[in-house]
């Protein structure tokens, strides 16, 4: 007797003629044992076992790995194909360790869809990203095991695991304003099954303008073919490497192509940086507190804010000229360094694949709630540096805990730039959720992993929240409900003020307090 693997080669052969031989000689010994009062008990104990003994039917496979200078050991599931290692995996893991430099996972988002043993999400943990696995919710039990097994402590971040069914209602499960990416990983996806379109779905779901996806299959079938054929349209791919019928491939959003795409990035960018250019002034800085009343009216978007945004920045510009003159020396800085910024930020649309290091960011170290809390300021502009009304926040809350008792209490943040005050909030019991732009996230969760880990009740969470955009879609009232909102130097020299009033509005319900810190520039 053979048996046979997926791709028809022989694992395991039984001639068949040792098996009969063992099987006449177990026979005879039963007969000699058959009136054998001992053998009788012994028969009837066994019996009484057999009604809660469990029972193993096949003996799980288990795999040892290396990658990364780590041993890495898999043991695969009875899970069909989840639960097998495929030649995907053990290519896009090898291609993922041995081109570190061009692929820098270091602190980035990444997300594996069919997972499967995890393998691939395992090597891409110990590269330093902030990984979250997918499989079918069936499969996910042995993918936590491997996971688990091969990570803790080993890597920056904590991997996590999450269900995914692809193509089915990705919109409600993950919302992209709170979902993105900078890396989707995807091993041996494409076989023959049925599901092929709902891949495509949901590649090009979580592949969004920023996201690279990288992709690693063995063709097979001529449906392989068609799917691939298809993925190239989907996206504007490259071929990273091939060796027969292994292969390869990187690939980005076609959502970028239109110009008037492209003009919403650019003003994006632009609008960003007018967002971040306080500079420090000498005025105290000012806590204020503010519980909504039942009842209280609802502010209402306008329906043209996007036109009156590019008006006002037109007629700021103008004023800018036309008042050079009249402008303070210390002014006339900050207009420089805005125009120098906005400079930049159009390169950086131009040329968005260049990395580029522009300064080494600083560490600070600050005390707070009896710990050492080390702060790594980062290159994400203003939203990764420290500012005073964040010291201001974290010092009121250290020494008003009577007033403001955060312990178990809900906590959202709005603008959390580095991290501070989630930090402190969290040291004090609070379940806290620090939100700010997709971009300055990865600093973020870093600071937050490296201050709380071991030392809170609660884990802090991070999430991407851009002001006044699609609040009810993405944080729906009835589902995010905070005791507390906190934020901290939010209002400066930018364009979203009406923004941020709607967005501390739909945060700030009845029950809820919000804290807010401020240090008075403009």
């Amino acid at each position: 007797m053979k048996y046979f693997n997926m791709e028809g080669s022989p694992f395991v052969e039984d001639t068949g003629g040792e098996h009969e031989k063992e099987k006449d000689e177990a026979e005879e010994k039963e007969e000699e044992n058959k009136d054998d009062p001992q053998t009788k008990l012994t028969e009837g104990k066994q019996q009484k076992l057999a009604t809660w003994g469990p029972c193993f039917y096949n003996r799980v496979g288990k795999e040892v790995y290396n990658y990364v200078g780590h041993e890495i050991v898999i043991e695969e599931g009875l899970d069909s194909y989840a639960g097998m290692i495929w030649p995907g995996a053990l290519a896009l893991c090898h291609y993922l360790d041995t081109h570190r430099d061009q692929l820098n996972l270091t602190d980035k988002a990444v997300l594996e869809i069919g997972a499967g043993t995890g393998l691939v999400s395992v090597v891409a943990a110990l590269l330093g990203s902030w990984v979250t696995a997918t499989d079918l919710p069936e499969v996910l039990n042995n993918t936590r095991v491997n996971l688990s097994r091969n990570t803790r402590g080993r890597c920056r971040h904590t991997p996590q695991v999450a269900p995914l069914t692809w193509g089915y209602d990705l919109e409600h499960t993950y919302p992209p304003p709170v979902y993105r990416y900078d890396y989707v990983l995807a091993a041996d996806v494409v076989y023959h099954h049925d599901f092929l379109d709902e891949l495509l779905v949901t590649m090009k779901h979580f592949c969004k303008p920023g996201t690279t996806l990288i992709w690693a299959n063995k063709v097979r079938f001529e449906t392989d073919l068609v799917f691939t054929e298809n993925f190239e349209k989907a996206f504007h791919t490259s071929l990273l490497t091939e060796e027969g019928d292994m292969k390869i491939f990187m690939a980005t959003s076609r959502e970028g192509d239109f110009e008037m795409d492209q003009k919403l990035e650019i003003k994006d960018l632009l609008g960003e940086v007018d967002a971040k250019t306080g500079e420090e002034e000498s005025c105290d800085d000012k806590l204020y507190c503010a519980c909504q009343e039942v009842g209280s009216d609802r502010l209402e978007d306008s329906g043209e804010q996007e036109v009156e945004e590019e008006k006002k920045l037109k007629s700021e510009e103008e004023e800018t000229v036309t008042s050079e003159d009249s402008k303070t020396d210390e002014q006339k800085e900050i207009v420089e360094s805005i125009s120098e910024q906005e400079h930049l930020n159009q390169t950086a649309v131009r040329r968005n694949w260049a990395p580029s290091i522009i300064c080494r960011p600083d560490k600070d170290i600050y005390h707070y709630v009896g710990q050492d809390i080390v702060i790594y300021e980062s290159i994400d502009s203003f939203g990764a540096m420290m500012w005073p009304a964040a010291l201001a926040l974290c010092s009121y809350l250290e020494n008003n805990k009577h007033t403001v008792d955060l312990q178990g209490k809900e906590v959202l943040e709005l603008g959390a730039g580095t991290g501070l005050v989630a930090i402190v909030a969290s040291l004090l019991g609070a379940s806290v959720t620090a939100t700010d732009l997709p971009e300055v996230l990865g600093n973020l969760r870093a600071n937050l992993m490296r201050n709380t880990r071991g030392r809170c009740r609660h884990t802090p969470q991070v999430a991407s929240l851009t002001w006044g955009y699609d609040m009810e879609h993405a944080y729906p009232s009835p589902v995010c409900r905070y005791d507390y909102v906190l934020a901290a130097d939010v209002v400066y020299h930018h364009d979203f003020l009406d923004e941020l009033l709607v967005t501390m509005k739909h945060f700030c319900k009845p029950g809820t307090t919000l804290i807010w810190a401020n240090k008075v520039r403009f």
